[in-house]
């Protein structure tokens, strides 16, 4: 084979290979798999649920340290500051895979915010009330991130069974 043949080649494969490369990174950076971004938000609401659950075992003396419940706290107002159409891209409702986000989500998306922004400064003050370390104090603030947490699901997840 000549040198020409061969570097013309090599300039092909090279090109096919950045093409193969940068044509995935663009696909992958664009329309997410639905199925795919409703794993996603369940992992993110277990990671919050988590949380809650470590600082509720330590209000409970259920054999959560400080510690345990410190990092809890920590993972809820984490998702706290996640951006909300992140989490809840459109799309993903009831019918995509197992999620259960009801269709008014998307459709009373202000209110959906409304509840999303309450979320983090309910987790500020529990974050603050476990570095105070009054367990009363923590009980009480983990009832209130409970409840805004649960207001939202009131609306716009499908009930469990």
């Amino acid at each position: 084979m000549s040198n020409r043949v061969v570097n013309v080649l090599a300039a092909a494969s090279v090109a096919g290979l950045m093409f193969t490369l940068f044509g995935m990174s663009a696909g992958a950076a664009g329309a997410a798999d639905p199925a795919e971004q409703v794993k996603d938000r369940q992992q993110t609401m277990k990671k919050l649920g988590g949380g809650m659950g470590a600082v509720a075992k330590f209000v409970k003396n259920e054999g959560a340290t400080a510690e345990d419940a410190a990092k809890g706290a920590e993972a809820v107002l984490a998702v706290s500051k996640m951006d909300p159409k992140k989490i809840f891209p459109e799309g993903t409702a009831v019918g995509v895979a197992d999620s259960a986000a009801k269709p008014e989500l998307w459709k009373s998306w202000t209110e959906t915010q409304k509840y999303w922004s309450a979320v983090q400064p309910a987790a500020e003050k529990l974050d603050a009330a476990l570095k105070g370390g009054d367990r009363a104090q923590i009980a009480q603030a983990l009832g209130a991130t409970s409840k805004t947490c649960g207001t939202c699901h009131e609306d716009f997840r499908v009930k469990k069974n």
